[in-house]
């Protein structure tokens, strides 16, 4: 009897056991799962989010220079410049200011070109890479060329480095009402390497900027008026990414057109337009 009752209560403790390592099972698979869920709920969210405004749009774009002097600090010489005329990364270049001017060893400077005049806006230039000043005298400086975009030529221009962000969001598209909105109008003033039209990704300039209320990481409607008075022809939406008093640099996230010089820019409808 005792060898039977002890076998019954090793039975029930090892079917209580059981039991609860069912039950601890269950609830961990009951939370995976949730975490799961959770996971893909999120996933959906976010999916359509990612980095709009990258370092190629912030230091290797272009800008209308609306100042009334070009910047002082200029490329003068160049190692082996007697070989060739184009310069790339690493190459060494040399600066027409010194220590005495205020330059500082380590000191980093985005390079400039400057190409003509754009109407009335100012010069069109081009950011070109950076530059690292690594050796420095009285009235002159040695500097090492840093991430360039493109070719760097003698007589190229340089202004401070300014550290700027990058920025995540989603494309807001263009699926909007065909009507005007309040605010300013502007127009598209020039596109990427003076391209007949632009799509997805490429740069452009708009005549509107600081002055008009816009600011790095708006997005803006593109459309054309084909008839005074009639419903738009929305064309796109672009983002701003870079801005001046009077002009904006802007990137093409979507469209169902090419975008051509001329076509007209306004601020997205607000919700309840």
């Amino acid at each position: 009897m005792v060898k039977i009752k002890i076998m019954l209560s090793r039975g029930k403790i090892f079917l209580l056991a059981t039991l609860s390592l069912g039950i601890l099972m269950m609830g961990a698979w009951l939370i995976a799962q949730q975490k799961q869920q959770y996971e893909i709920k999120k996933a959906i969210i976010y999916q359509d989010i990612y980095p709009i405004i990258s370092e190629s749009d912030l230091y290797c774009s272009f800008l209308i220079w609306d100042k009334k002097e070009k910047p002082d600090l200029k490329i003068i010489g160049a190692e082996r410049e007697y070989e060739r005329v184009l310069f790339n990364n690493d190459d060494i270049v040399y600066l027409n200011k010194g220590k005495a001017e205020g330059l500082q060893p380590g000191q980093l400077f985005l390079i400039l070109e400057f190409e003509r005049k754009l109407g009335n806006y100012g010069y069109l230039v081009h950011k070109r890479g950076r530059a690292r000043v690594i050796h420095l005298s009285e009235h002159g400086a040695t500097a090492r060329i840093e991430k360039a975009c493109s070719q760097v030529m003698l007589g190229f221009y340089l202004v401070p480095f300014e550290e700027k962000e990058g920025l995540a969001g989603k494309d807001l598209g263009y699926n909007v009402p065909p009507y005007k909105t309040p605010g300013p109008k502007g127009e598209v003033i020039y596109l990427y390497i003076d391209f007949n039209q632009i799509g997805k990704g490429h740069w452009a300039l708009i005549n509107l900027g600081q002055s008009d209320g816009l600011k790095v990481g708006d997005q803006l409607i593109v459309y054309r008026e084909p008839v005074k008075g009639a419903p738009l022809q929305i064309i796109g939406n672009v983002l701003v990414i870079d801005v001046q008093q009077h002009t904006s640099t802007i990137k093409v996230l979507s469209c169902r057109d090419a975008i051509r010089i001329g076509d007209f820019i306004q601020f997205r409808p607000q919700a309840g337009q």
